[in-house]
């Protein structure tokens, strides 16, 4: 099998350098030799394993290449990589891609064209890096009625508030930021880690995967990690929880719950304990019960081993090409707005230190419905008092309603912090 690597950068570097490295035992299990063929990028490689590989510049060309038998797409973006890959399967060429954000927003299209053409387009790296969750999901629990997915899929996003979490040390999310990026954890420009978007490019593949529907990017709630502040973990650990960024793909009933939010996770759940820039995915099915998977899920050796063994896959695939497309359901399952959504609630709040505060704010509560099940009050400088709180579980349109009425309370200062209870 000849390949062409579009793309130059660090996977790219990665899935070369596994070619090398591991040539006889690819060879081995896929039946045959994987070769590079050609590496396209908009800049020549001055060195490492893709320097010596015939180049060019021009990356529709390899398109038209009878020597090139897979596209390896590794570009990123969903303009200039979508155009490629287009070209690639109409030109009669299966690819292989670690394209997370074209997945999720163009991937329909895509798997749709790959099949007209008899070719595969393959994903398996654009989601959690080394983690075989793609390939879990379809094969090892296709027998199974998945009843939902909860994943820590961003390591940038892991890693701040791990280190943010270091009990008797309190950090700010901008300096333990910078540390990320110092380490080479965070782009230049974080926006996508921290923000929630990559999150939720990875769970629109997954929830599409795990409930056979349509990819719906656009209809995934995003939230990001910015607003956390360090006394959050502090009464996290009061409470009995850590503070992780999750991808929770849910069924209830006849609809779904497609989000990403941070949320208090109990120390004793298996997800609390995936530190630092792992990434960990929970399936639960009623099949199989729950299923973990974690690893790696960034980086030149976990996603070029992703790219690899889809290669691989692609020599002994035996279910014929176009058997990659995500299945659809006709009707769709509507996607729930989060204020549709029930879960408990922990609440931040910064009030007066004076009589009957605590009283009041426990009315409120009460006046929408809300129960709850932790407590604690602690007095700040400046005759100022934090009240943390966890509800039982609610709609979070009520908690809403709540917090809004909460926070033109008098004694309260500020904005309530609300995060979710996983």
């Amino acid at each position: 099998m000849k390949i062409a690597i579009c793309g130059a950068g660090t996977v790219g570097t990665g899935v070369a350098q596994i070619l090398h490295d591991n040539a006889d035992l690819i060879s081995l299990r896929g039946g045959e030799d994987i070769e590079i063929a050609v590496v396209a990028s908009r800049r020549r490689p001055l060195d490492g394993p893709l320097q010596g590989y015939e180049f060019t510049s021009d990356l529709s060309s390899v398109c038209e290449r009878s020597d090139v038998d897979v596209i390896v797409e590794l570009m990123g973006g969903t303009t200039d990589a979508k155009r490629l890959i287009e070209q690639a399967l109409k030109a009669g060429k299966s690819v292989v891609t670690a394209n997370k954000a074209l997945i999720a927003e163009h991937g329909d299209a895509l798997f749709d064209l790959a099949a007209e053409h008899k070719v595969s387009l393959k994903f398996e790296a654009a989601v959690a890096g080394s983690i075989p969750i793609i390939k879990v999901l379809r094969e090892s629990l296709a027998g199974a009625r998945i009843d939902w997915i909860a994943g820590i899929i961003n390591g940038t996003a892991n890693f701040i508030l791990t280190e943010m979490a270091s009990e008797g040390v309190s950090r700010s999310f901008e300096a333990v930021l910078a540390e990320a990026q110092s380490l080479g954890y965070a782009e230049a420009d974080p926006t996508f880690d921290i923000d929630g978007t990559d999150a939720a490019h990875k769970l629109t593949i997954l929830g599409a995967l795990a409930f056979n529907q349509p990819l719906r990017f656009d209809q995934v709630h995003i939230e990001g990690i910015t607003e956390i502040e360090p006394s959050d973990f502090k009464f996290a650990r009061a409470f009995g929880y850590r503070i992780k960024h999750l991808g929770v793909a849910r069924l209830l009933g006849a609809s779904l719950e497609m989000a990403v939010y941070p949320c208090f996770v109990a120390t004793s759940a298996i997800l609390s304990g995936i530190d630092g820039v792992l990434n960990g995915v929970l399936v639960s099915s009623d099949a199989a019960g729950e299923t973990f998977c974690s690893g790696a899920g960034a980086g030149a050796g976990p996603t070029g081993n992703a790219v690899v063994a889809d290669l691989i896959d692609l020599h002994r695939q035996v279910l014929g090409p176009g058997s990659d497309a995500l299945t659809r359901n006709d009707q769709p399952l509507k996607v729930l707005r989060p204020e549709e959504t029930k879960a408990g609630f922990y609440l931040r709040i910064t009030v007066e230190d004076r009589p009957g505060v605590m009283s009041a704010i426990t009315t409120v509560l009460a006046d929408f419905g809300i129960s709850l099940d932790k407590i604690l009050q602690e007095d700040a400088a400046n005759h100022c008092a934090t009240v943390a709180l966890v509800t039982d579980p609610i709609l979070q349109g009520v908690v809403e309603q709540a917090v809004a009425e909460l926070e033109q309370h008098d004694a309260v200062l500020g904005k309530i912090q609300k995060i979710r209870v996983f």
